[in-house]
């Protein structure tokens, strides 16, 4: 604390190292000539050192009096100052600071590095914030920038960063600061705008505390502390997404145990439009949709139903429009539903051709019956894009199949034959066929019969599920899921509910607001043991026998009536 007073001359004062203002006087040409004109009013701080004192408050004036001296100006030297006990460095820094603080503004690194001088004194916040009239919140937001780099710190003492700039970054960790350092400093390149750099710094995703539906117990990431916000935020995005997926299934799985008979989740992104709805009560068939926004924020929309729109019936000529009910979208894509029918008709007609008994007495229905190709013509299995001709091409079930009908062409002498079934109006190739089948015995006539059975047998109709039933055929043991089932598999519920089915619920329900591709990606890994749990044995519903589905709406759209 100030011991007394002395006038002590220019030459044996220099600024203390613990004066808080680094960054220099702005402008002390107004100070200088209010001195020149009545001198120094109020003393300067000084503490005694080796060679002289050093001024620990009061800069400015010992600057502009310097000014004066040079010019031979009486007023300048000596100056009154206070000298206080040389011993005591805690006391020397608060009286620098509380003098300060009163006059021109200190920046954020001035008060930083004073604030943290004190608490290496041994002062606490709250007595750092009580000597100065601040609050412990400001005191905790300038010791902050203990957590910056240094060269951020010497980027904003040279102007090159703003102070806006400088508190964000108090946010990032070590290596996103060192990050945004690295772009900062390359002319090549640019670091984020400001109003994109909090999000940038968390990596990506600016998830505040207050969007979490479970306990913050739960989540072992970092939590960033907003100094100069009233925010926390979550430092692990994808922890923070694997329990708040989990809180949103228990939340559905609630509000279904409730009553509601339908829960519906909206991805992040997900266009929720409250004018699309109607509302409607639990007994007239009203649902919940749960929407989550991309900053975790969840809604809890109860009671909705969406409003329908009057569409005309096809084909009715008096035109009036249909106000029963809309239509449904159905589970699978066309596109989806051909690669579906051609692995099962790949599968089912192998399976005939192994078949003789039953290929006899299906040829039997077929002459009775008539069917598709009873022209007679093989079924093309016509794929509705090369990319799924592509993946067919290359089946197990399609190559076993190819291998016999070559054989059965090569039994009947068709040597170049592209189809073991191709129609002849002049009746050669017939009779050709007639006189061979003429010198076989009845076992291989058998066989016969039954490739050419397998080989017009039509996809994508009834007959084939009772056929895959009575065989009991297995997709599975010739077929696993493939990257073009995967591409052609678009319908969100059923994804989910595939996963669900592969990794389990519990699992499935940490990525619950995923995205559709996401969500492949994680089956594919499964599939494959990549990272996770190797799933063995599994086969989506639509490739089983039966037909099986994952919603309650339509399975397909395109599937013809008959056989």
């Amino acid at each position: 604390m100030p011991r007394d007073l002395q006038h002590i001359p220019l030459a044996d004062l220099k600024v203390s190292r613990l004066n808080v203002r680094k960054h220099g006087p702005k402008d002390i040409h107004s100070l200088a000539a209010s001195i020149a004109a009545i001198g120094v009013i109020q003393p300067l701080l000084v503490r005694k050192n080796c060679a002289g004192f050093d001024v620990v408050a009061g800069q400015r004036r010992y600057l502009a009096a310097r000014k004066l001296a040079a010019a031979d100006h009486p007023h300048a030297d000596p100056l009154p100052c206070m000298v206080l006990a040389d011993d005591d460095d805690a006391a020397a820094i608060e009286a620098s600071l509380a003098e300060n603080v009163e006059r021109l503004p200190m920046d954020e690194m001035d008060q930083f590095e004073a604030f943290a001088r004190l608490r290496a004194k041994g002062l606490d916040e709250a007595a750092i914030a009580s000597h100065f009239g601040v609050t412990e919140q400001i005191v905790k937001r300038r010791l902050a920038l203990a957590k910056l780099d240094p060269d951020i710190r010497r980027l904003y003492r040279a102007g090159e960063i703003d102070a806006a700039t400088l508190r964000l970054l108090t946010l990032a960790t070590r290596e996103r600061q060192k990050a945004w350092l690295a772009l900062a400093t390359d002319p090549e390149q640019e670091p984020p705008p400001s109003w994109q750099l909090k999000a940038w710094l968390l990596g990506g995703a600016e998830i505040a505390t207050s969007a979490a539906l479970f306990d913050e117990a739960e989540y072992d990431g970092a939590i960033v502390a907003d100094l100069f916000g009233e925010e926390r935020y979550f430092a692990d995005a994808d922890a923070f997404w694997r329990l708040q997926n989990a809180a949103i299934a228990a939340t559905r799985d609630r509000l279904l145990a409730s009553g509601w008979s339908q829960v519906h989740v909206l991805e992040p992104g997900a266009r929720y439009d409250a004018w699309d709805y109607d509302g409607a009560t639990k007994a007239d068939g009203g649902a919940v949709y749960i929407v989550v926004e991309g900053d975790g924020h969840v809604t809890i929309r109860k009671g909705l139903r969406p409003k329908r729109t009057s569409a005309r019936k096809r084909g009715d000529h008096a035109g009036e429009p249909d106000e029963g009910k809309a239509t449904e979208r159905p589970e699978m894509t066309q596109a989806l539903s051909n690669y579906v029918d051609l692995v099962r008709h790949s599968a089912v007609r192998l399976a005939v051709a192994r078949t003789p008994k039953v290929a006899l007495r299906l040829l039997l229905a077929h002459v009775i019956g008539g069917a598709k190709w009873w022209k007679v013509e093989p079924e093309r299995q016509a794929p509705r894009s090369e990319a799924i001709g592509a993946a067919i091409a290359t089946l197990p079930t399609r190559l076993a199949f190819g291998a016999l009908r070559d054989e059965a062409v090569s039994a009947l002498g068709l040597d170049d034959a592209q189809s073991l079934v191709a129609y002849d109006a002049s009746g050669a190739r017939t009779a050709a066929v007639f006189a061979k089948l003429l010198e076989m015995p009845d076992k291989d006539v058998n066989r016969l019969l039954a490739v050419v059975m397998a080989e017009t047998l039509a996809a994508g109709t009834a007959l084939i599920d009772t056929l895959g039933e009575q065989l009991a055929v297995d997709v599975g043991a010739q077929w696993q899921p493939d990257a073009m089932f995967f591409d052609l598999l678009r319908d969100r519920e059923s994804i989910g509910a595939m996963l669900t089915e592969m990794i389990g619920k519990r699992a499935a329900d940490s990525y619950l607001t995923a995205t559709g591709t996401a969500k492949k990606d994680i089956m594919r890994k499964a599939l494959a043991g990549d990272g996770r749990s190797k799933v063995t044995g599994w086969l989506p519903r639509y490739m089983a026998f039966p037909h099986g589905a994952y919603t309650t709406r339509p399975l397909r759209s395109d599937r013809p009536p008959t056989a």
